[in-house]
């Protein structure tokens, strides 16, 4: 039998139905083209690496099991797992939340930012080490609403199906973050919070 390819051009629908047919390939491509994503997405939830990688984890952990059951007309591959990690990254980041403080948090050391963490390097080029930070002291809700938007680009309506909730909620949730995010920001002397939010937003 010949070798199926798993690149690129495959979609997600047909790589699913595959790696629930036992194609360990195919569920090896899905894990490639997905693993950086949701690394990034618990790394801005949680605030930490190691609980970043303990998410990924769990997520494709679980993704395999629910296999059989995911329905891709109901959500794409991406939303089905962001929904995941959600769910996970708010339950470590409650655990964690012992870590974060807000008179302590500050820009991490250029040491630090050389260490080789993927979503350093995202943050530094995106927003900098001072709102990775930040961001980890927003109250959950507020959170995921401008992770998913301003750092993973998501639209209104695809924050709203990982959520769970409307586009008008997305839209108001996102607006209380940025405003909160703003003034954290500006507790750290940050130069981004004088020039008002990010440039990149939802669409609709």
């Amino acid at each position: 039998m010949p070798v199926r390819p798993c690149g690129p051009e495959v979609s997600d629908p047909e790589l699913v139905s595959r790696a629930a047919a036992g194609d360990k390939d195919a569920f090896g491509a899905i894990f490639e083209r997905y693993q950086h994503v949701v690394y990034r997405f618990a790394r801005a939830m949680t605030g930490l690496s190691h609980a970043a990688e303990d998410v990924t984890q769990e997520v494709f952990v679980i993704l395999i099991r629910e296999l059989p059951r995911y329905v891709p007309e109901r959500s794409s591959l991406s939303t089905y797992l962001y929904g995941i990690a959600r769910n996970l990254s708010r339950d470590r980041a409650r655990r964690e939340w012992r870590f974060f403080s807000l008179d302590t948090l500050a820009p991490q050391s250029a040491a630090s930012r050389e260490a080789g963490d993927p979503f350093e390097r995202i943050a530094e080029a995106q927003l900098g080490a001072a709102v990775r930070d930040a961001l980890a002291t927003l109250p959950m809700t507020y959170r995921e609403a401008v992770i998913l938007c301003d750092l993973h680009d998501l639209s209104y309506a695809e924050v709203a199906a990982v959520l769970g909730t409307s586009v008008g909620a997305v839209r108001s949730r996102l607006h209380r973050g940025r405003h909160m995010l703003r003034r954290r920001l500006q507790r750290f002397g940050c130069g981004w919070a004088r020039h008002g939010a990010r440039s990149v937003r939802c669409s609709v």
